[in-house]
């Protein structure tokens, strides 16, 4: 039954996916009988936590308006939540106190909270507190489901990087771009749309100089994420903008350049009141423009870059295997061929097949004839 209660509350988690940043998305349903009585979930950064909105719905069920909990009405009740009930003030109180307060006869969690600041904490208060705790198995499939909630989260906590997305629209034989540079469009509308989706639930999107010139994306969230302002990170050192550009809308734009940068341009970015921070001597290093991303609150970046900065990416994965963690390709049914023609991927890329960089786990989905094809290269 356990397994039952917990992937519903995973359930409920992914329904604040791209919402709760830099909170985890957790899910937590009250079971009373074998029966689900209640359930909520984080819906964003300073909102209730999923077991708070899970207790209030019970009390409103049960026609209790007032803000203290009723211990009888949780009697012989158990908690299922995906993560560890936090222990310590942020912009809400402790759950642990809540949830010791409500009297639950058992709360069983899906993953103990890698966050430093709870970890363990939670489930200490929780038994000190008389109450019955069982986590998942950390081996089990269960175990694995819950994890893959919250990817961008534990790598943050634990790594101190953003887990990273790099998406790409392709041919089927791997190319971005004909030799001419023409790039638009590969594939259809729809896989278009799914993309912009994809990067909605993001907090940052980064995207090479070159890319922002050729083609003035608005790189903006869309659908249900509509009212989120995703960071956009432009990466090169030679991009003479235009103010008019879509990436220039408002000031939550980074130019993220290298000491090579002239000053003339530099200059010309900082009297347009935007910002400019160097990441390197003679090139941006990746690796730290993205911890300077992580310090500054962005779990998740979603990589629209061309040829590029896709290699330059991948180059340096290829020494620090925790900065590229899944590849999201939209395959369209067309073959473009040509030396010249931009490969997705370019740089200096390896010299034995021994050294490529591989899958762990793989999803495909057809987008009426293009291929999505979601890759996670690191497990958290």
């Amino acid at each position: 039954m356990d397994e039952i209660f917990m992937k519903r509350a995973i359930e409920l988690a992914r329904k604040g996916e791209g919402f709760t940043s830099p909170n985890p998305c957790v899910g937590a349903v009250i079971v009373k009988g074998g029966q689900i009585v209640a359930e909520g979930w984080h819906q964003k950064a300073g909102a209730d936590h999923a077991e708070i909105v899970a207790i209030k719905q019970m009390m409103m069920k049960s026609g209790i308006m007032t803000v203290d909990i009723e211990p009888m009405l949780f009697h012989n009740a158990t908690l299922y939540v995906t993560l560890e009930p936090c222990a310590h003030i942020g912009k809400t109180p402790p759950c642990v106190k809540a949830v010791s307060a409500a009297g639950f006869s058992k709360v069983v969690i899906g993953m103990r909270d890698p966050f430093k600041k709870v970890n363990g904490k939670g489930i200490s208060y929780l038994k000190k507190h008389g109450i019955k705790v069982s986590v998942i198995k950390p081996t089990s499939k269960l175990a694995e489901d819950v994890r893959a909630v919250n990817q961008p989260f534990i790598k943050t906590v634990t790594l101190g990087l953003p887990y990273l997305t790099l998406k790409a629209g392709l041919s089927l034989d791997g190319k971005i771009a004909t030799s001419s540079r023409n790039s638009k469009w590969i594939t259809n509308e729809k896989s278009r749309i799914d993309s912009k989706i994809e990067r909605s639930k993001c907090d940052a999107v980064i995207i090479g100089a070159r890319t922002v010139c050729a083609d003035n994306p608005e790189l903006a969230a869309i659908g249900d994420y509509k009212s989120k302002n995703l960071l956009r990170v432009v990466v090169g050192d030679k991009f003479d903008f235009d103010k008019n550009m879509k990436v220039f809308r408002d000031q939550n734009v980074l130019i993220a350049c290298s000491d090579a940068m002239p000053s003339r341009l530099k200059k010309k970015f900082i009297d347009a009141s935007v910002s400019v921070k160097s990441f390197g001597k003679k090139k941006v290093v990746l690796k730290k423009l993205l911890k300077y991303l992580s310090l500054n609150g962005v779990q998740s970046v979603f990589v629209e870059g061309g040829s590029g900065l896709n290699g330059s990416l991948f180059d340096e994965n290829l020494a620090d295997s925790k900065l590229v963690d899944r590849v999201l390709f939209y395959y369209a049914p067309k073959l473009v061929g040509g030396e010249k023609s931009l490969s997705v991927i370019g740089g200096t890329g390896i010299d034995k097949i021994s050294d490529s960089i591989d899958i762990v786990k793989s999803k495909f989905e057809l987008i009426d004839q293009d291929l999505k094809y979601d890759g996670v290269i690191n497990f958290y």
